[in-house]
């Protein structure tokens, strides 16, 4: 009995602990410590894990979305600004060609106006001259004193004549007077090469003088002498007139002219400076005036023959200017005539070197310069030329190995620059030539930009040309788009920069890697070594242009963006790319930080959940040493209380209740004994009872068993008196039967009763009829109602259709105000071409003041009062580039406006649209809710029938429940014939009383 209640206080322990939630613990058994330990870092790990994971990924993909986008940004500004760098030389080019223009055709305009001036003084001199010798020739005083050498050829010239004679000449330029006999005989001159006596050869200059001049006055071109036999190519020119005495012709007077009467006239040319030269050459090609740049005399010697195309012009009778070579083979304008003097034609040319034309030298700060080598340095040009049709470089800023040299035959021709000046001599175009390297550059690769510069007969007159500094182009690509600094600020981690450079269809670089050590060279630009052949180059060459993650040049994963440059004929890769190390570092670095700091959690967690499941498996283990015990029948332990928490109150509890168990048990064993006593003695007391003697009573105690005597004690009272009330009952059956005859004529008298509560159901049942009729009644007016319901429906539908023609007003009014806008965007473009017309002015309107500046420079102090005039020309110039800049940045940002407000309506329209839809389709719900409201108005009706019909129904229920009433009635009848079977119940209680006669009772026993 002892190990059956153990066995019982063990379950009711279990029962308690998997209450508890404590029981499966022990039955996995896993220690309680590594369970929460394990969870709490499941669940606390899992998450951060979880985010972690998902933050990197998310960090990743936008970052590497950003990264695209940046370097498809950075692609394009750096494709807008390279072509604009182009644009930009092509421009400076332009307007520095221009301006050459202009200058050259100013300078042309000088030399055409000195040409006439000169060719006026020359035939002022003449006529002067040939006046000078008629009025010599006549003079009574002159003719008197050479009719002495006339009659007698001895006669000596009077000193005082003689000094008078030898003033008239130089101060007339004459260098020798003769005077010959008709016959050709030398009557006297002041020529010590000439004696008297002797007499002129023929085809001679004497001789040709002498021939004209016994005819009139006349001019013999220079040629060869009779008296200056040791000078065989001396040239000589002469005045020749007739000498008369009384109308007699006496001889003929020879004025010499000096090797030098012309220079005056020619050397130093005014407005043309040091390098202007003018010079006159005859027909046979020679000198008719002396050079200023040879120290021996160019005068009609046959040393120095002239045979340029503008002495070929000028001899053919035209006049006009050109570029050409001179006589000194320099290119130089030229400015061209004949001049007509007395039967003789000679060539007046006025020439100016052409790069001293357009770009006049000047000294500033005792330095001698230009404005060419100037805008060469302010635009950081490595060098700036001018070249001749021809190919020659007559200029240079700065006069390297190229200068003085021909691009189209010289050494250097099959250079890129060379190539370059043929495609525009070719084209008549600007030309453009890929960058390579060019020995006078150094050792920098050079690109040319070369522009020609037409006449009005569009004939090329020269080229402009300058070299493109890589360096420029370097520094263009040199521009990296740092990723936003988003990341730094939330990794810490410094900004990725995109690496943009170009490469040509060569596959070779056009600019300078920033970091050209990764492809194994020091230098990337047109470097075969560095040759990049990725699928960015061979599709941005072709034309396309994409962006993704590819393998470049140097091997390395890159986020890259490319497209095609093409200005001219200059085709280009350009491509923009990251490193997707460098891209990914900040998420990378994230990722560490996010992995140190679940570490560190977990570290913290695991300390955390140790010492909370040291408290908690603390507590446990006392009460499992405690069970154990309790488990052997031991329940004198107690679970040592450690925590506050539930599993301290549950060990207190446990304490508490083996305590308790224990009492129980010691109780229990006492009972027990005291029980098996009591059973003895009850079992000997109730002996008799086998023999039907119900008077026997047992003896009741204070226990158990105390409990079932008393029992059993009631028990027996129970069962005397219930065999006593059977032969009660038997004694009274036959009187009950007649009672119960008796109550059978009761109960008729109350199925009577039961017909009147009928007929009174029947009358509330007449009333429930009525309240059914009226409410068939609201019924009815609720059908009325939804009819009316049904017309407000229809009437909203008509609202709604009439709002969906107010809607499509509305669409088609927007669509006239989009158009209008749309017309408004076509006028402001109309109106940014107007200012880009203007701005094309203002740039004009600069070059022109430039070129002011630059005349009234030349005009020195009297241009000062135009130089200030042109400097204010140039600020004007100036604020209207800047206003029309400003007026174009206002157009631009006005038509993006425009596009703006054009979306928008766009955008309006769309959403009037789905208005229209909405009310369509509000129009036609409406037009449902019309139709239900019908269908609903038909169910009410039908409803307001349904309860009529049922009133009519209650009413045949209260006749039913009359009918029922005279059954009642039937029913009583019935009853009385129930009483005759009473009797014969009467006789069955007689047999049922000579049953129970064995029992022995205690009336019988007393």
């Amino acid at each position: 009995m002892a190990n059956v209640l153990k066995r019982k206080a063990a379950e009711q322990i279990l029962s308690r602990l998997k209450a508890a939630n404590l029981k499966g613990l022990f039955t996995l058994g896993r220690s309680i410590k590594g369970k929460l330990l394990f969870w709490l870092l499941l669940i606390s790990l899992v998450p951060m894990a979880v985010i972690a994971l998902f933050s990197w990924r998310y960090s990743a993909s936008a970052l590497q979305q950003q990264s695209f986008e940046n370097l498809e940004t950075t692609l394009a500004f750096q494709h807008q600004a390279l072509h604009q760098y182009f644009t930009e030389q092509e421009k400076t080019l332009k307007n520095i060609s221009e301006t050459m223009q202009l200058l050259q055709n100013e300078a042309h305009i000088k030399l055409a106006a000195v040409r006439d001036l000169q060719k006026k003084q020359i035939i002022d001199y003449f006529q002067m001259r040939y006046q000078n010798t008629q009025a010599f020739a006549n003079n009574p005083e002159q003719k008197k004193m050479f009719t002495g050498f006339i009659k007698d050829a001895s006669t000596e010239m009077d000193s005082a004549f003689a000094e008078y004679l030898t003033n008239w000449l130089e101060q007339r330029d004459f260098s020798a007077l003769v005077l010959l006999s008709p016959d050709g005989k030398v009557l006297y001159s002041t020529d010590k090469d000439m004696t008297r006596g002797e007499v002129v050869k023929e085809k001679t200059a004497e001789w040709n003088a002498l021939q004209k001049g016994i005819q009139e006055t006349a001019f013999i071109d220079y040629s060869p002498s009779s008296f200056h036999a040791e000078h065989t190519d001396k040239m000589v020119a002469y005045f020749s007139t007739p000498f008369t005495i009384e109308g007699k012709l006496e001889g003929v007077l020879l004025f010499g002219l000096k090797g030098n009467a012309l220079d005056d006239i020619t050397k130093n040319p005014p407005g043309l400076g040091d390098k202007g030269e003018s010079y006159l050459v005859g027909v046979d090609g020679m000198f008719r005036s002396n050079s200023a740049y040879f120290a021996e005399p160019t005068l009609a010697n046959p040393a120095f023959v002239v045979d340029t195309e503008s002495v070929v012009y000028a001899l053919s009778g035209e006049s006009g200017e050109e570029t050409t070579n001179n006589y000194r083979g320099d290119y130089v304008l030229s400015s061209y005539t004949s001049v007509e003097i007395y039967g003789t034609t000679w060539v007046l040319i006025v020439d100016l070197d052409q790069a001293d034309a357009v770009a006049p030298k000047r000294k500033v700060a005792d330095k001698e310069t230009d404005h060419l080598s100037e805008l060469a340095a302010h635009y950081g040009f490595p060098d700036l030329y001018l070249i001749n049709p021809d190919g020659y470089i007559f200029y240079s800023a700065k006069k390297q190995a190229d200068f003085l040299t021909n691009m189209l035959s010289g050494p250097y021709k099959d250079t890129n620059f060379g190539g370059t000046v043929a495609k525009a001599v070719t084209s008549k175009e600007i030309a453009i030539s890929d960058y390579d390297f060019y020995a006078p550059a150094g050792d920098k690769p050079a690109a040319f930009l070369v522009a020609p510069i037409l006449s009005n007969k569009q004939e090329i007159i020269m080229f402009a040309a300058l070299q493109i500094p890589i360096d420029q182009i370097n520094a263009v690509m040199d521009i990296r788009s740092r990723f936003e600094e988003g990341s730094k600020h939330q990794t810490g981690a410094e900004t990725a920069i995109a690496d943009t450079y170009l490469i040509g269809s060569d596959h070779l670089w056009r600019s300078e890697s920033s970091n050209a050590k990764k492809y194994g060279v020091e230098k990337t630009l047109l470097n075969p070594k560095a040759k990049v052949a990725t699928e960015a180059v061979t599709e941005a060459l072709s034309g396309k242009d994409n962006t993704k993650i590819i393998v470049n040049g140097a091997g390395e994963s890159v986020l890259s963006s490319w497209a095609q440059f093409k200005y001219k004929d200059l085709t280009w890769a350009i491509i923009s790319e990251v490193s997707e190390d460098a891209v990914h570092q900040p998420v990378t670095n994230l990722l560490k930080i996010i992995g140190v700091t679940v570490l560190s959690a977990a570290a913290l967690i695991a300390v955390v959940s140790l010492l909370v499941a040291g408290g908690v498996t603390r507590q446990v283990k006392e009460i499992v040493q405690v069970m154990s015990k309790v488990e052997k029948g031991d329940y004198s332990m107690q679970a040592k209380v450690t925590s506050k928490d539930e599993l301290g109150r549950l060990a207190g509890d446990f304490n508490t209740m083996t305590g308790t168990i224990q009492n129980l048990i010691q109780t229990r064993q006492e009972e027990h004994d005291k029980l098996n006593n009591s059973i003895i003695q009850l079992l000997e007391e109730i002996t008799q009872l086998a023999d039907g003697d119900l008077t026997i009573r047992a003896t009741v105690t204070d226990d158990v068993i105390g409990t079932l005597a008393d029992s059993l004690n009631m028990m027996l009272d129970e069962l005397g008196r219930a065999f006593r009330r059977i032969k009660d009952s038997a004694e009274q059956v036959g009187s009950t039967a007649n009672v119960l005859s008796s109550s059978t004529g009761e109960l008729a008298d109350q199925n009577n009763t039961q017909s009147q509560l009928l007929n009174e159901a029947v009358q509330k049942i007449s009333l429930l009829t009525a309240e059914i009729r009226g409410a068939a009644e609201k019924a009815g007016q609720s059908a009325g109602t939804s009819k009316i319901s049904s017309q407000v429906a229809e009437d909203g539908a008509t609202a709604v259709r009439e709002t969906s023609h107010s809607m499509e007003a509305i669409r088609s009014n927007v669509q006239n105000t989009a158009r209008a806008i749309k017309r408004l965007g076509e006028s402001s473009q109309e109106i940014s071409d107007f200012a880009r017309t203007i701005n094309e002015i203002s740039d004009r309107t600069s070059i022109l003041a430039l070129n002011a500046s630059i005349q009234a420079a030349a005009a020195g102090e009297e241009g000062r009062g135009f130089a200030v005039v042109a400097e204010e020309i140039q600020r004007l110039a100036e604020r209207a580039a800047v206003s029309t800049r400003q007026i174009e940045t206002l157009i631009r940002n006005i038509l993006g406006e425009i596009t703006e407000a054009g979306v928008s309506m766009d955008a309006s329209i769309q959403e009037v649209v789905q208005g229209t839809k909405l009310s369509q389709n509000a129009l036609a719900k409406l037009e449902e809710i019309t139709t239900r409201s019908n269908e609903v108005a038909e169910l009410i009706e039908g409803v307001a029938s349904a309860s009529k019909e049922q009133a009519d129904t209650t009413a045949a229920l209260a006749s039913k429940m009359t009918d029922i009433g005279r059954v009642s009635l039937e029913t009583a009848q019935e009853t009385m014939g129930a009483s005759i079977s009473m009797r014969e119940m009467a006789a069955m209680g007689d047999d049922m009383l000579q049953a129970v006669a064995v029992f022995k009772l205690e009336k019988e026993s007393r």
